[in-house]
């Protein structure tokens, strides 16, 4: 192969993975807001439009959280202008939106590696990092990429231009760094290491404004601030630390086996923790022997990349930490540090320390660096999207179906009725559909309304299946039925009583027979399980039904009743 076709190869293989993720997160997101996305953001334009002042205004989008600390100002002032742009607020383009810092990540590690001169097959871990889909939730949940995201890039943007000195940098920097402060709490942990690295350059005039600019972001955030109910118990600080270096090292619990992931994720969280340190040592060697003006111009860059790249790792683990105390549940709590949404911190300080192996490595160091590197990586983002897959899957079938019961009930359905949150966030669901803030995504779910009122609850069909009673919900299971994508063919239980009907999702499971899958792509087996969750709906005698949506035709056949008090 001629370096020509090979470097179309490179480009084309680096791409790929960036091209999968958008047409997989595209074809799975919907408009319809999930847990507390409704209290985030619904709610605080609801409140907008009934202000009476900038003021009061701007202290609206400036309200914490109801359950957390965060102030999120930036992110819901976006969700008002989509509201105002398009007439409605859109959670899909919310989601969109809070995906494009992903982008943003790849774009600003790529300027750093164009200041390299290294061959672009050095560059393909990246994309197969950044786009993997182990932080699956923070793709379609849109608080989570409306927070997780922005901070890792925005952060590691205002290192980057104090790192790089040119005109107008230091200003950037402050713009940003104001803006990670309100994008997300963690955000304004970037100060830190932001005047560490003043400090090291000698600038001394700007290290004393960005000071200022950050006790005056500081003191505004924590302004009429009210802590978190959500605090950390049977405190350890040896636990602590354990759970703060699984969650540096969480990208390899891919697989959800948290005996193995326990060793695995600890080594390199380690490994992570020692290459921050060792930046951090190279950096200060320089400062108390060397005189940085007097540099010359391949030594003076070699110091900014490694200042850029320690300094964002500082500020990484300073979040790292935040969610590991906030996050902390104690003794056996560990499991808590894999969850998905915390996971961009791993990937994001892989990247950064995968550079900086690069950048102190001689040439044949570097090869093997990516002979090892690249095909894990590789493995890892394929394998994450065959682990998460059937979650995803579950996760959309239960917004589609909560669609339909809203229009018939007016409730999500997604909660018991005694949950805290259920009455909250349907009567903000409902305010915002009467107000126009919000449409309800109906036309998904035509097709269904059309085949339950034309079906007949007197015929029953034969189709097999077990019903166990579990107490608090029913425990509805098929092992026959072919299920396959939601996409092509749709599939959900239905309750219909003399006075209310209601959709209920059903759970796909992975196909556990990996020689069925490989060789027939049958990712999903044969049947399927659903919770009938009894206090969700009202008390009544229900005709249990299956309905089934392929090739366009939409049916429904009873198999018995049930009778939920």
């Amino acid at each position: 192969m001629n370096t020509k076709k090979l470097s179309y190869f490179i480009y084309l293989l680096g791409i790929a993975p960036i091209i999968f993720f958008i047409v997989y997160v595209g074809k799975y997101t919907i408009n319809i807001p999930f847990l507390d996305d409704s209290l985030y953001y619904t709610d605080c334009l609801l409140n907008v439009n009934k202000s009476k002042s900038l003021s009061e205004t701007f202290w609206i989008f400036m309200k914490q959280h109801t359950i957390t600390e965060h102030r999120t100002p930036i992110s819901k002032f976006t969700a008002w202008l989509i509201y105002k742009t398009t007439g409605s607020l859109n959670y899909t383009i919310l989601a969109h939106l809070g995906n494009l810092f992903l982008g943003g990540m790849l774009w600003l590690f790529w300027r750093f590696f164009k200041k390299q001169n290294w061959h672009i097959a050095y560059f393909l871990p990246i994309p197969f990092l950044i786009f993997q889909m182990q932080t699956y939730e923070n793709q379609f949940w849109t608080i989570c990429n409306w927070t997780y995201y922005p901070i890792g890039f925005l952060q590691m943007v205002v290192l980057y231009y104090l790192s790089y000195q040119a005109k107008h940098h230091f200003r950037y920097a402050i713009l940003f760094a104001v803006l990670a402060t309100f994008t997300f709490s963690n955000g304004m942990f970037v100060f830190l290491p932001a005047l560490l690295v003043l400090l090291f350059q000698k600038r001394y005039k700007e290290t004393g404004f960005f000071t200022g600019v950050g006790i005056a972001c500081v003191a505004l955030y924590f302004s009429t601030y009210k802590p978190s109910p959500i605090a950390p118990h049977q405190f350890s600080l040896t636990n602590l630390l354990k759970n703060f270096i699984l969650l540096l090292g969480d990208y390899f619990d891919v697989q959800d086996y948290h005996a193995v992931a326990y060793l695995t994720c600890s080594l390199v969280g380690i490994a992570l923790l020692g290459l921050t340190l060792y930046g951090c040592i190279l950096l200060a060697s320089s400062y108390f022997k060397l005189n940085i003006k007097a540099f010359s111009e391949k030594t003076s860059l070699f110091l900014a990349d490694i200042t850029f790249l320690s300094s964002s790792l500082i500020c990484l683990l300073l979040s790292g930490a935040a969610v590991a105390y906030s996050r902390y549940t104690g003794v056996n709590g560990y499991e808590e540090m894999f969850t998905s949404r915390y996971k961009f911190i791993s990937v994001t300080l892989l990247c950064l320390a995968y550079f900086l192996v690069l950048l102190v490595s001689n040439k044949q160091g570097k090869r093997l660096v990516l002979s090892l590197f690249l095909p894990l990586t590789i493995i890892l983002y394929t394998y994450s999207y065959y682990w998460n897959h059937e979650g995803n899957i579950n996760y959309r079938e239960r917004l589609t179906t909560a669609v339909f019961n809203f229009e018939e009930h007016q409730s999500w359905t997604l909660y018991a009725v005694d949950n805290d949150w259920t009455k909250p966030i349907d009567d903000i669901t409902k305010k915002a559909i009467e107000t126009g803030v919000y449409q309800l995504p109906t036309t998904i779910i035509t097709p269904y309304k059309a085949a339950i009122l034309k079906a007949d609850t007197t015929q029953v069909t034969t189709i097999p299946f077990t019903i166990e009673d579990k107490g608090y919900y029913y425990l509805f299971q098929n092992e026959t039925l072919e299920t396959g994508n939601p996409l092509e063919i749709a599939t959900n239980l239905v309750l219909t009583s003399a006075k209310d009907t209601y959709l209920l999702p059903i759970r796909r499971r992975r196909n556990r027979g990996k020689k069925d899958m490989l060789l027939y792509g049958n990712y999903f087996e044969k049947g399927f399980m659903v919770d009938i969750y009894k206090h969700t709906f009202h008390p009544a005698v229900y005709s249990l039904g299956l309905l089934r949506i392929q090739n366009g035709v939409a049916k429904v056949q009873y198999l018995k009743k049930i009778s939920i008090q």
